[in-house]
């Protein structure tokens, strides 16, 4: 047995007695909404995401340094990296309006996903 899409979006929105668009029903919804867990702090002036990345070796900060380099200029957006040792610091924000876009949240997405890919490597 199905359900038409319209009695199933039905159960998640308020009646409409006009013609205005209908509302979202607020009891199916988990209140307070949850943000995800970040990593990366936000500071301002500019307003920009910012990360410090320890690594366990020079060769696996080397390796992670190379990796993010490669993203930004397959995605043409960079941000400023500082080596030291086996520490890498992240600031990253879109310059030419001086703040965090989407671009940057895709940024620190991928970074991350880097971050643990060279973790995980087995140097054997």
């Amino acid at each position: 047995m199905s359900k038409k899409l319209s009695n199933l979006l039905n159960e998640y929105f308020e009646p409409s007695v006009s013609k205005r668009p209908m509302r979202l029903r607020a009891d199916t919804f988990e209140k307070p909404i949850k943000a995800t867990a970040c990593s990366w702090e936000i500071h301002s002036d500019p307003e920009r995401f910012s990360r410090k990345f320890k690594l366990e070796s020079r060769k696996r900060a080397i390796d992670f340094v190379n990796e993010v380099m490669q993203l930004e200029d397959e995605m043409n957006h960079h941000g400023d990296l500082k080596i030291s040792y086996d520490e890498v610091s992240i600031d990253v924000y879109t310059h030419n309006v001086n703040r965090i876009t989407e671009l940057d949240q895709e940024y620190i997405r991928s970074v991350d996903f880097i971050y643990k890919d060279v973790l995980d490597f087995d140097y054997r």
